[in-house]
């Protein structure tokens, strides 16, 4: 089975990945975190890192880059995983250097806390512990990894029309209350891809492999068996 190199969403690190790493024990995992002022180098830091064939999976900001790396080097991938993350254009370049411009000013745990009030859903433990792991990594990350990733994020182009190009197997997998990335996304980007595969989660938000990684891991066991990539 090729290795996994996982990429983080913003401001996180590899706690993101640590419960699904425990449920999927076959799976050597490698968490990558990029910190450059664009798609591009963030792929050049990941490539450079990362062996010579892989799964690459990647959870929002992470999502991206996964994306990109795979339209990038399609040789070097062997199957996509992306959780929470659309391919569309940004929406609102102003609100996305808005965000920047808050952390930088100093209210960087202010952001932390408002993203972290929606980043899972209901009030249940497994969305509490996932509100405070977010908080935990971000923090640790610290603002100035947070900043200039979100100015990544404010740079997004339209990748839809690109989809077509990618022909490794692919799996869209997304938490129905998704509230950073609408799961109809995911439905159709696994459309739009030949060999594409959609999964959701109910009751689940935007980090699956927090709240729920025993589902989130039989997921991508599935797939991986399916796509024959689990030899």
């Amino acid at each position: 089975m090729p290795p996994f190199i996982a990429i983080p969403a913003l401001a996180c690190d590899d706690r993101l990945y640590a419960p699904l790493c425990a449920a999927l024990d076959r799976v050597q995992l490698t968490t990558i975190i990029p910190d450059a002022d664009s798609f591009a180098a963030c792929v050049d830091q990941v490539l450079q890192q990362a062996p010579e064939t892989f799964v690459v999976m990647g959870t929002s900001f992470g999502g991206r880059v996964a994306m990109e790396l795979t339209l990038t080097a399609p040789e070097r991938v062997a199957g996509l995983v992306v959780i929470g993350a659309g391919p569309g254009p940004v929406a609102d370049p102003v609100a996305g250097r808005r965000r920047s411009e808050r952390i930088r000013g100093g209210a960087f745990e202010q952001v932390v806390d408002e993203m972290a009030a929606i980043i899972s859903h209901g009030p249940g433990p497994n969305g509490r512990t996932t509100q405070q792991a977010f908080r935990d990594m971000a923090l640790s990350q610290g603002a100035a990894l947070m900043a200039r990733q979100s100015d990544v994020l404010a740079k997004r182009t339209d990748l839809w029309p690109r989809l077509a190009d990618i022909t490794c197997p692919a799996l869209m997998l997304w938490g129905v209350h998704d509230q950073f990335s609408p799961s109809a996304d995911g439905l159709r980007m696994a459309s739009a891809v030949a060999r594409g595969r959609y999964v959701e989660l109910p009751d689940c938000g935007h980090f699956p492999s927090l709240e729920y990684p025993d589902e989130t891991a039989a997921a991508i066991d599935h797939w991986l068996r399916d796509s024959g990539l689990a030899q």
